[in-house]
């Protein structure tokens, strides 16, 4: 669990990704050395780039400063690799909330550096104090620091949540709650995941704006491997008011309500399954469930047979050695 500075830096990270255009999202589990993802994306909807992030927050990570750099070295050897063997490009972000300063810095085999002149055991990186998350000049650099192939920067996206997706697929319940000011452009709101894997009920937040954009598209375009259903349960006594306000006539002479159209289960059925519920005419509030669409049991299935090891050899011919070595 992300302490109380931990969660100003990523907030703060986030809020300057989204206000430069950059989709921001919070890897919450399963963390190694890797915070969030953010990604660039082009009027049409096309990814442009996507980076993986580290971030640290607080003035303690820039008590040590040679020359013009802050000195970062808090990388193990299992950080070392994930980062310079990841298909994503992976960054650091240095937030220090006292004087409001972000910096960054990539992470490959030429940054991160060994102490004793490329002998020692530590680890550690330069990050620029004048290498300033996110500001023109560094936007540029982060859109160029590689050009994946799109199936790789797809597939990368896909597995930065395959852990939700297994929760359900092993019979776990998620849901997406959400509230949207559905009159502001700035596309202020919230957003999180009510995850209940069998053994505990966790929430993932997600408290990042999405300026001009529909949150029913935001769902999709964050969660491309799910589809969403209204909560049944939640939206019963909203429905039910709906219901007999198009579909029903109060008799004062027997007191009763008389249906005089559909059936309220009918009616249920044809309502739209991504609805929400309209409060003072301002914010929309969506609870959904989430299921995993083909997508996302495609990507599982892939992913499964990927991640083993397959004895591609034994499939040769027997004799086709035999008739190399003849020759």
């Amino acid at each position: 669990m992300a302490n109380k500075t931990e969660r100003i830096g990523i907030n703060h990270v986030g809020e300057i990704a989204e206000r430069n255009q950059w989709m921001f999202r919070e890897q919450p589990i399963n963390d190694i050395g890797i915070d969030a993802h953010m990604e660039l994306t082009e009027p049409t909807g096309k990814s442009k780039q996507l980076l993986a992030l580290q971030i640290k927050s607080g003035i303690s990570w820039f008590k040590e400063k040679k020359d013009n750099y802050i000195i970062f070295r808090d990388i193990d050897e299992r950080q070392y690799n994930y980062w310079t063997m990841n298909t994503l490009p992976c960054i650091i972000v240095l937030y220090n909330p006292d004087d409001n300063l972000c910096i960054w810095q990539k992470l490959t085999a030429e940054s991160i550096e060994r102490t004793n002149n490329g002998k020692g055991k530590g680890l550690f990186v330069k990050v620029p104090l004048t290498q300033i998350f996110l500001d023109n000049v560094s936007n540029n650099k982060l859109i160029s620091l590689t050009n994946l192939p799109h199936h790789i920067a797809n597939y990368n996206f896909l597995l930065s949540q395959k852990n939700f997706m297994k929760i359900i697929q092993d019979g776990g319940q998620i849901k997406l709650h959400s509230e949207e000011w559905i009159n502001k452009s700035n596309g202020r709101g919230n957003m999180e995941f009510i995850v209940n894997d069998g053994k505990s009920i966790k929430k993932y937040s997600y408290p990042y704006w999405f300026p001009f954009t529909p949150y029913v598209e935001v769902f999709s375009r964050l969660f491309p491997w799910a589809d969403f259903a209204a909560d049944e349960d939640f939206f019963y006594e909203y429905d039910r008011r709906l219901w007999r306000e198009y579909h029903c006539y109060f008799d004062k002479e027997i007191g009763e309500w008389l249906v005089v159209g559909d059936e309220f289960e009918d009616f249920r059925k044809k309502l739209n399954p991504m609805r929400s519920i309209i409060h003072s005419g301002e914010v929309a509030e969506y609870m959904l469930d989430i299921s995993l669409n083909e997508l996302g049991k495609s990507f599982l299935n892939v992913d499964e047979y990927v991640s083993q090891i397959q004895p591609y050899t034994d499939i040769r011919p027997k004799g086709e050695e035999n008739e190399r070595n003849k020759t």
